[in-house]
């Protein structure tokens, strides 16, 4: 398989001509399991676990919601509607049946496919999961900086251009110093695992540059969508999701995935104390992967 950071992103046209990008990782032979990336994010996020599943023997398929990176921009778009392109995506790559993985801002998108087509999916996992931003009990410990864009975006999503024109330039011009500026405001876990880890810290800033390559409309229509309700209900979902939380995340606040676990049925919880937002992502990969390797095939 190609290198994740370097490789060209393969595309396909949607049956309404829009554009669809995705990229793969890990082992090309492996078990498919579709990565959704957090907000603003890409199909380079999933570079940051690319090595955990060649070796657990999965092939990771990272596609590009509408507006990030090559994906093109779809105004009308839904968090529901996120499942009419996976669809697409997985007719095309001839997989019949396979896992789906939502890390942050993915998770709602992991929720809407196994509430949507639960049939097909061997596993669904989230990995600091954002739970739904109009329950404001779960939001408490949430980063300030968060409730202000949600909040901002719930009553348009046009107020929040000021902060992502901003964000979009910096990590433009400079990503890995706008990857410093934003540190400042990450937990300590995350600090560490960005100071330690300088080659995932290099493709972490990539992958939000390459998030904001035509701009900030995938990024503003996709903060609305966060922050509203979902269209659809967690307590009718009606198949296994496992549920990945960090005691650190203040993104992501521990009372959102416990929330989560609570109003799913068959939920499975697992609690990292020691892990943030960012840093769960690859210091538990090897075992939210091993889960998806375990988990039965219909």
């Amino acid at each position: 398989m190609l290198s994740a950071s370097s490789a060209p992103a393969p595309s396909l046209q949607l049956r309404d001509g829009r554009t669809l990008t995705w990229q793969c990782y890990g082992d090309d032979a492996g078990r498919p399991l579709l990565v959704f990336h957090g907000f603003p994010g890409c199909h380079v996020q999933a570079a940051l676990i690319g090595d955990a599943a060649r070796r657990a023997g999965v092939r990771l398929i990272a596609p590009d919601r509408p507006g990030f990176a090559g994906s093109t921009p779809d105004p009308d778009r839904t968090i529901l509607s996120w499942v009419r392109d996976v669809e697409q995506l997985a007719a095309h790559l001839s997989l019949l049946r396979f896992g789906v993985l939502g890390i942050s801002c993915g998770g709602a998108y992991a929720l809407a496919c196994a509430h949507e087509i639960g049939e097909r999916l061997d596993y669904v996992g989230l990995v600091a999961g954002m739970g739904p931003m109009d329950v404001p009990a779960i939001r408490r410990g949430q980063h300030p900086a968060l409730k202000v864009l949600f909040g901002l975006s719930r009553l348009h999503p046009r107020l929040v251009t000021p902060m992502l024109r901003m964000d979009q330039k910096m990590f433009g011009i400079d990503p890995m110093r706008a990857l410093q500026r934003l540190a400042s405001m990450m937990t300590a876990p995350d600090q560490a695992f960005l100071r330690t880890h300088v080659a995932e810290a290099e493709t972490f800033a990539r992958s939000l540059s390459v998030a904001y390559r035509q701009g900030i409309d995938g990024a503003m229509s996709e903060a609305a969508l966060i922050a509203r309700p979902r269209g659809f209900e967690l307590a009718d979902i009606r198949i296994p999701v496992h549920v990945y939380q960090g005691g650190h995340d203040r993104n992501v606040p521990p009372d959102m995935g416990e929330y989560i676990a609570r109003h799913i049925k068959l939920s499975r919880y697992r609690f990292f104390p020691d892990e943030g937002h960012l840093s769960i992502v690859s210091n538990a990969a090897d075992e939210y992967l091993e889960d998806f390797v375990a988990s039965p095939q219909q």
